[in-house]
């Protein structure tokens, strides 16, 4: 799913519609209001795609990100360049590696908005059907790859906090430490 904000109108939905402020909620999960290692895997997943690729947000994003390194008490390099010499040098690439291993996971499939001529063929050439099985099945495997590749983050950072690794904090120790929340990628157009 795909939504943009637009400003002063509200939120346009990538069916078309443009959805008041008042209906956002109704679009994308709520935001979490309890931020642990998940979140922190997620803020970094999203500030090392944004140090690849900067997308709408990206300056927004990497603040997030750097709040909730602050609270854990975590360095981590988003880029090949920042891991350095010293400690942990050796997870923090492993970290990189594994974070640009999740963006390669996808399908032939990955980026298509509309796709109605395309499938229309497949349908005259007499696979269709066949197709859509497969890729049902790629996708499985594709989302059980990304489930997995994530669980491999929250191993390494909870490796990295050791006895922080179980800290959780909440959106008030957020808002007391100044940080906003960011509109994640998974949200953005591609």
């Amino acid at each position: 799913m795909t939504i943009v904000r637009i400003a002063a109108v509200g939120w346009f939905h990538d069916n078309g519609m443009v959805v008041p402020d008042e209906d956002y909620a109704s679009l994308v999960p709520n935001p979490p209001t309890r931020f642990g290692v998940g979140e922190l895997r997620d803020a970094y997943v999203d500030v090392v795609t944004d140090e690849r690729n900067p997308r709408w947000l990206a300056e927004e994003r990497r603040a997030y990100f750097v709040g909730l390194c602050g609270l854990f008490e975590l360095d981590l390099p988003t880029s090949r360049q920042s891991v350095g010499c010293g400690r942990n040098q050796y997870v923090h690439g492993l970290l990189l590696d594994t974070v640009e291993s999740l963006q390669r996971t996808g399908t032939p499939w990955d980026g298509y908005f509309v796709a109605g001529s395309l499938l229309k063929e497949l349908d005259q050439l007499g696979i269709g059907e066949a197709h859509r099985e497969f890729v049902f099945e790629l996708r499985a495997a594709v989302d059980a790859s990304r489930a997995k590749h994530r669980e491999l983050l929250d191993l390494l950072l909870g490796g990295l906090l050791g006895d922080r690794a179980n800290q959780v904090f909440s959106l008030d120790e957020l808002e007391a430490a100044g940080l906003e929340r960011a509109v994640p990628i998974r949200y953005l157009p591609d």
